[in-house]
């Protein structure tokens, strides 16, 4: 088996399961992740934060824990406007989900319909960039339908400072069927301007240490069915 001594461990942000409690019951009965993606939530052209997503996003209710808020956006100026919110309760990292494949969210151009506009992407990560006072990292899949629309799109993510780059090898079709995309992943491994997560059917060990065995060279992974399952 790989060392993977090294290696980070993140949780994946899963709406409805991997709240507050959930995480801080996690950390004090197992071991704890190297960090924890929070579900994500939408910020609204009124500039509200609702009563529950404070409680979410309380840092009291994540103490000890080194927790990463999530949005889900197509606007740079609703984006802007949340992280310099989160960054002023604390936080010191964002993530931008570009990897939600529901069908409602795809129709908004939000989550992983975001793939399927390219120019539209760019836009929101230049309006983004040019003003966030926060890191950023960004949570993708590999395209709408096809794989092959992965290399144009981590052109434009290599245009920007992501901080890190989390990578579910699948596209939005796919949902969360059949298998895993890895020479997507490899492009990103290779290409990738950014540090690189790998995110997709880690159930066991043996799994982890499979995709160690392929990329000696990543440094961490996000579990989400897989740690919530056993």
């Amino acid at each position: 088996m790989p060392d993977m001594t090294d290696l980070h461990f993140y949780l994946a942000p899963m709406e409805g399961v991997t709240d507050s409690i959930y995480r801080q019951i996690y950390s004090r009965m197992f071991a704890p992740f190297d960090r924890y993606y929070m579900p994500f939530f939408s910020p609204t052209a009124e500039h509200v934060i609702t009563a529950r997503q404070q409680r979410e996003l309380d840092p009291v209710r994540n103490e000890g824990l080194d927790a990463v808020p999530q949005i889900l956006t197509n606007d740079p100026e609703l984006f802007v406007w949340a992280a310099n919110v989160l960054a002023d309760m604390g936080y010191r990292e964002v993530n931008l989900n570009l990897g939600c494949p529901s069908g409602t969210v795809v129709k908004k151009k939000k989550g992983s319909g975001l793939l399927g506009d390219p120019a539209m992407l760019d836009r929101l990560l230049d309006g983004i960039f040019s003003k966030v006072k926060i890191a950023v990292s960004v949570k993708t899949r590999v395209g709408i339908r096809s794989e092959d629309e992965f290399p144009a799109l981590l052109e434009i993510f290599n245009r920007y400072p992501i901080c890190e780059l989390t990578v579910h090898p699948r596209v939005q079709a796919d949902q969360y069927r059949g298998a895993v995309r890895m020479d997507a992943f490899e492009l990103a491994m290779r290409e990738s301007r950014a540090p690189v997560c790998y995110n997709g059917d880690l159930f066991s060990p043996e799994d982890i240490a499979e995709v160690r065995r392929r990329f000696p060279a990543l440094r961490a992974v996000m579990l989400g069915r897989g740690a919530v399952a056993n």
